[in-house]
């Protein structure tokens, strides 16, 4: 929470303002509190969406339907004003933590656990659909685990698109990552999009990540409508309940009484007391050996409250400081054949206080220097060090899971997908591990350096310096086609049928993703930087001529170019601007126009950004990791570390970077 500002109101309604919630698409979320005492999420609408009639007139119908539902595992509407200046309004407020939080914090949970969650979730879409509702955004972020079962939250409210809801059109509703095919495509949204939605949401719950990996929105949603689902890492029992769910056409997915059906057909796996069962878990379902489990307690538990974040979702997740003695614990009276749950109470239990912003929440020494970005994926983090060893760390504790060892340096990055870190390396090596167990599943072998690697659609693509791009077939390790450049070909970035490559030659190919045949080249006067950017139907990227370009990725023509600028890597796009590190500046412009948008100066020179939640974090040599404003360059804090600040990964708990004092770094965000 945090404390209000002079602009903030001190009543809306019948409702007193307590504190700032978090902010979102809509407007701005506080917690307030009737006049008998009862606590609100109360949303207040924006300024611009309530000057829109027409916006008004659908929030108007969509409270009262969303009025309408009841279940025992949702939170409703308990109060609004959709024609009131400004409109507002309130719903039940649920402390507990969201099933990001969960996971993010303690690790896939268990099979049975899934089964009885995913039931929860069930019955909470049933009662809403029975209203004539469809949530449209049923995602983890929207699942909270509250003192007598889950709740499923913001049903039936659309909102208006932001970063984190984007599409092609730009106007539909949703998360990437658990959008249907069908609602990306604009036509329309019935029962069988929340399926889908519930399908991905069980896929996260079980291994840590969703159905479809974690990358930039544009990929996210080419991959719903064009690529099957990751589910290796899916327990058994589970898989062909959520692969049902994931059918890419809606007539062929279950209904909410089949999937119910499924889930509850066998007792879940329990340990210990039959009447706990512990959430937190790690692989396919398996025990966290160093979790303690309690007894079922006998009155509703204390809980930490969790606000509504970003999009009247829950407040971004807070992870756990180390040492790892958070835990998550749910205790279930019992199951029937009908689905319905009897919930005794979920505990979240804390020994530790919560980190301030800008606070060190561990610390991991490697040997080596780690160079490039650490990749985040369910509860690990995966960092690569110059010695040539990749290190999978927890995210919680920052104790090591396992690491391994290659022939040679690593300036890769990292790519988790599916259950599988893919890796390039100095020795020529591309390998692909088992990303629980560090466990070597194949490697493919190129002339020269193979710098980091993009996975998608069953393929990885990996630029080598011994002049080619590479298209490898990631069931075995096969090549599928080679594209000779014939200088060192830098990281890609595939879009659409397309991959984009930077190249030592000055040019930036767009080469066909199935064939490996060159579209065209834009060339440059420089050295094309690593990873260049697609969105919005260009494709950005730095050159050593000291200029950022924005290119139509229809034709390769110029749209825009910023002078000046001399990118390390490749920029950053996110909420309608290109950020980018260029010597001592951390600089923003109009990601449509080029327009300079706002500039930061530091005391060393800034590396490639990374950005969550509407901040900006960027490494420097100056020792500081910067957390900034996205919107206004403001500076929020820094933290300063023992030795230069390598490129970040950001998320909404926590920022992870190297240090060249061989160290990883994970700071609360």
């Amino acid at each position: 929470m945090e404390a209000l500002a002079a602009e903030d109101p001190g009543r809306i309604g019948r409702y007193r303002i307590l504190a700032r919630l978090g902010s979102g698409g809509m407007g701005r979320v506080y917690l307030a509190r009737s006049e008998t005492d009862e606590q609100v999420a109360l949303k207040v609408i924006q300024p611009e969406l309530a000057r829109d009639p027409a916006f008004r007139k659908r929030f108007a119908r969509e409270v009262e339907a969303s009025r309408c539902v009841s279940g025992p595992f949702t939170a409703g509407v308990v109060d609004a004003d959709p024609h009131g200046s400004p409109p507002w309004l309130a719903t039940a407020y649920i402390p507990g933590p969201s099933l990001t939080e969960a996971v993010r914090g303690g690790g896939p949970l268990a099979e049975g656990v899934v089964c009885e969650l995913g039931l929860g979730l069930v019955q909470a879409l049933g009662a809403i659909h029975a209203a004539g509702v469809v949530h449209r955004d049923l995602k983890p972020g929207n699942v909270l685990l509250a003192s007598d079962g889950p709740r499923v939250i913001d049903f039936g409210i659309s909102k208006v698109t932001d970063a984190s809801a984007l599409t092609h059109t730009g106007t539909t509703m949703g998360s990437p990552g658990y959008m249907a095919p069908e609602q990306i495509r604009g036509e329309g949204t019935g029962t069988a999009t929340d399926v889908f939605a519930l399908g991905a949401v069980l896929v996260f719950a079980s291994t840590g990540t969703g159905p479809f990996g974690e990358a930039p929105p544009d990929v996210l949603l080419y991959r719903i409508i064009h690529e099957e689902p990751y589910l290796e890492a899916v327990p058994d029992r589970l898989l062909g309940t959520v692969a049902a769910c994931l059918a890419k056409e809606a007539a062929r997915r279950p209904g909410l009484a089949e999937v119910a059906a499924a889930l509850g057909a066998t007792p879940p796996v329990r340990t210990g007391d039959p009447r706990n069962i512990l959430v937190r878990g790690a692989g396919r379902g398996g025990r966290d050996p160093d979790a303690v489990e309690a007894s079922a307690p006998r009155g509703l538990p204390h809980l930490p409250t969790t606000a509504p974040g970003p999009g009247f979702g829950p407040a971004p997740p807070s992870p756990s400081p180390a040492p790892t003695r958070r835990r998550l614990l749910l205790t279930v009276s019992g199951i029937t054949a009908s689905a319905t749950l009897g919930f005794t109470g979920w505990r979240l239990l804390d020994d530790d206080p919560p980190a301030q912003a800008g606070t060190r929440l561990w610390r991991f020494p490697v040997t080596g220097v780690l160079v490039n970005h650490p990749r985040v994926a369910g509860d690990l983090v995966y960092a690569a060090s110059n010695d040539g060893t990749l290190y999978a760390v927890d995210v919680a504790s920052g104790k090591r899971r396992w690491s391994y060892t290659t022939g040679a340096a690593l300036g890769s990055a990292p790519w988790v997908l599916g259950g599988v870190a893919y890796l390039g390396s100095d020795d020529g090596g591309l390998y692909a591990l088992d990303a629980r167990s560090g466990r070597k599943r194949w490697a493919f072998r190129t002339g020269g350096i193979v710098h980091s690697p993009v996975v998608t659609g069953g393929v990885a693509y990996i630029g080598s310096s011994d002049g080619h791009l590479y298209a490898v077939d990631v069931s075995d390790g096969s090549r599928l086609w080679r594209f000779r450049t014939g200088h060192d070909t830098h990281s890609p970035t595939v879009a659409g049928e397309t991959v984009y490559v930077g190249c030592s030659d000055t040019s930036l190919y767009a080469v066909d993703a199935a064939t490996g045949k060159e579209r065209w080249r834009f060339t440059t006067a420089g050295a094309v930087s690593w990873f260049p950017v697609v969105t919005g139907g260009l494709v950005y990227f730095g050159s050593t001529d000291q200029n950022l370009y924005a290119v139509r990725v229809s034709g390769g023509q110029e749209a825009w170019r910023a002078k000046g600028v001399s990118a390390k890597a490749g920029p950053l796009v996110a909420r309608g601007t290109v950020y980018c590190g260029s010597g001592r500046d951390l600089r923003a412009w109009d990601a449509e126009t080029g327009e300079k948008r706002w500039s930061l100066t530091t005391d060393g020179d800034v590396g490639a950004p990374a950005v969550a939640d509407g901040v900006v974090y960027a490494g420097s040599s100056d020792q500081r990791l910067y957390a900034v404003d996205a919107d206004s360059g403001e500076r929020r804090w820094t933290f300063t570390a023992g030795a230069e600040v390598g490129p970040p990964t950001a998320t909404a708990d926590a920022v992870y970077f190297g240090g060249a004092d061989s160290r990883l770094y994970a700071v609360r965000a």
